[in-house]
């Protein structure tokens, strides 16, 4: 299938942005790997700004979707949070190894300090969405007696998703590629943690 122009250079600006950055990359430069005429970007794209939201945009519908407006996913984790944790990390592994994914992460890791955008994408998309979920986790296993009725549920969201986010930052603060065996091991770590996490904080752990 032939790709379209407009695909073409959402695809090359992603490659070039997370390899050298937001502010190396012109219009032109981007125009000469897509094999373009500079103008002929301005018939799909208004300026550089514009891919690049239509990037974050991607990744942001990528992922959208509640996975605790499913009955049975509710279920799983009121009976066995561990599994719940487990299939959920099984299916974002596959997500973010997606080639797009991956450089869009690098892009957003490495980037949020130099652009305005990307930052508040991470504080209010990948942040701040991903401990208003997880604290919707645990307040649902608070409610189910699951862990202690006095633990903080935001407080022990940040606690998992800093563990998690620190890893991931760390591989591709590393990295100039994408290492997907190192991404494999931290998913296990990650899960370790999550474990551990809940195990201290289990209504019905042993004294």
């Amino acid at each position: 299938m032939k790709i379209q122009t407009k695909d073409k250079i959402f695809d090359v600006a992603l490659d070039l942005f997370s390899k050298k950055g937001y502010d190396s990359v012109s219009i032109r430069t981007i125009a000469s790997e897509v094999g373009i005429k500079e103008s002929s970007i301005y018939n799909h794209y208004s300026s550089k700004k514009e891919i690049l939201m239509s990037i974050l945009k991607y990744f942001e519908e990528y992922f959208q979707g509640n996975p605790l407006d499913d009955e049975n996913v509710r279920k799983l984790l009121e009976k066995n949070p561990e599994e719940f944790y487990h299939q959920g990390s099984e299916m974002f592994k596959q997500q973010i190894f997606e080639e797009k994914i991956l450089k869009i992460l690098k892009l957003i890791f490495v980037q949020m300090y130099q652009i305005d955008e990307i930052k508040e994408f991470f504080l209010n998309e990948i942040l701040g969405g991903s401990v208003a979920f997880w604290s919707d986790v645990f307040e649902i296993l608070i409610q189910k007696n699951v862990i202690e009725s006095d633990c903080s549920p935001n407080k022990l969201a940040e606690m998992y998703f800093g563990f998690s986010m620190f890893k991931l930052w760390e591989i591709f603060l590393k990295h100039e590629e994408f290492p997907k065996a190192e991404i494999e091991i931290m998913f296990d770590e990650v899960e370790e943690y999550h474990k551990f996490l809940l195990d201290s904080v289990r209504a019905d752990k042993d004294d």
